[in-house]
């Protein structure tokens, strides 16, 4: 058996196939008054250090919380909860940098996160090639993301996630590569994009993946998973059942060409946080959202939706209003990257939450420098409470 992990598929913009109505009752509400983690102007290592990811931990061997909100340099906080973390300025991994988009190592963001022991840990990556950054062509480029390309790669730790390296060469990292090859004419290219963290259920490691395709319309998120005791298949879920992804072979993974059905509510974009409560057994989720009313103004913020099954998920329910980047006038903070963290689950994996826990974002706080805005970031944490509606 290859002791091995991937992370996550399939994500989808737009309606749930197969969506039903509320199928779990509970409650998520802030409960209590913002605290401030990490403050990249305060704490910083230097002035790359901002978090650009939703918030990812697990519990080492040591019984210490690690906790990833990485950019592609993928630093960590430890320390035994969230009031005692602390930044570790060590990079625990950095993809090459390679001017190749085939090969997917450009620069990697840790984005999930599992382990079973707290020493040999596995993460599955979000690693992108923009051509901008080689100076490369791109055809009718008015952005720095035109063009831009993204699959979700495999890696591994076998010294408690101090360090990472590939599961695989590049390509064969990727158990989630492109759907389809780069080309410097096709602006938005499909591509997975992001993934939540992966939680354990029934003897199934599961996870939701941002699938971006290049409208709109065919966008969505997508339901995975992979047997807990060899994680070294992962499958998707095509409305129907699950089929076979992706497969770990001595030359690394080989992947199918499989389509994913559309899971969550309809309207929703990638989803970024995924959780269990124990109480309940009702899984939640969060994520940015708008909600539009006619005659009304705009509510925007975090958003979240709770299932019973995973593949069936409630309407919207707005649990932190806050302002989005559009909403945002020049100068003006926004928010993004949400995650739920209980930070006493017994779960290695912080992948369940009891009725107390704790909505953890990035607060990006545009200044002025020069003749520019220079962007801090704060990584933030706002308490929450979970009950049966």
């Amino acid at each position: 058996m290859i002791a091995t992990i991937a992370f996550a598929a399939g994500m989808t913009l737009g309606g749930l196939v197969g969506w039903n109505p509320p199928v779990a009752a509970t409650e998520v509400t802030v409960s209590g008054s913002e605290k401030v983690i990490f403050d990249s102007d305060v704490s910083g290592c230097d002035n790359h250090h901002l978090p650009d990811s939703p918030a990812r931990a697990f519990r080492n061997a040591q019984g210490k919380m690690v906790m990833f909100a990485p950019n592609f340099q993928n630093r960590a906080f430890v320390g035994y909860g969230f009031n005692s973390l602390k930044p570790d300025c060590d990079s625990r991994f950095m993809a090459a940098g390679k001017a190749s988009p085939d090969l997917l190592d450009d620069r990697t963001w840790l984005q999930a996160i599992y382990t079973n022991d707290g020493q040999n840990v596995y993460a599955l990556g979000s690693a992108s090639f923009m051509p901008y950054r080689h100076d490369m062509p791109c055809k009718d480029r008015t952005k720095r993301t035109d063009c831009w390309i993204n699959g979700l790669v495999t890696l591994k730790s076998t010294n408690g996630g101090k360090t990472f390296d590939y599961l695989g060469s590049p390509p064969h990292h990727a158990p989630f590569p492109p759907p389809k090859p780069y080309r410097d004419d096709r602006k938005r290219a499909p591509s997975y994009v992001t993934v939540t963290n992966i939680i354990s259920w029934q003897n199934y490691l599961y996870a939701i993946v941002w699938r971006r395709a290049d409208n709109w319309e065919e966008s969505r998120n997508c339901l995975v998973r992979a047997p807990a005791n060899d994680p070294s298949r992962w499958d998707v879920w095509n409305g129907t059942e699950f089929e076979e992804a992706a497969s770990l072979t001595d030359a690394g993974w080989s992947v199918r060409q499989t389509e994913c059905a559309r899971v969550g509510p309809v309207g929703v974009s990638s989803i970024r946080g995924l959780v269990r409560d124990e109480a309940s057994n009702t899984f939640i989720t969060v994520y940015l959202h708008r909600i539009r009313k006619k005659d009304q103004p705009d509510v925007s913020g975090f958003f979240y939706s709770t299932s019973s099954d995973l593949k069936n998920w409630s309407a919207p329910k707005l649990l932190y209003a806050q302002p989005l980047r559009r909403d945002a006038d020049e100068g003006e903070p926004f928010v993004a990257y949400p995650s739920i963290i209980d930070d006493d689950s017994m779960d290695r994996l912080y992948g369940t939450v009891d009725d107390q826990a704790s909505l953890v974002f990035v607060r990006l706080m545009p200044k002025p420098y020069k003749d520019r805005w220079r962007v801090s970031r704060q990584l933030v944490r706002v308490p929450i409470t979970i009950k049966e509606d």
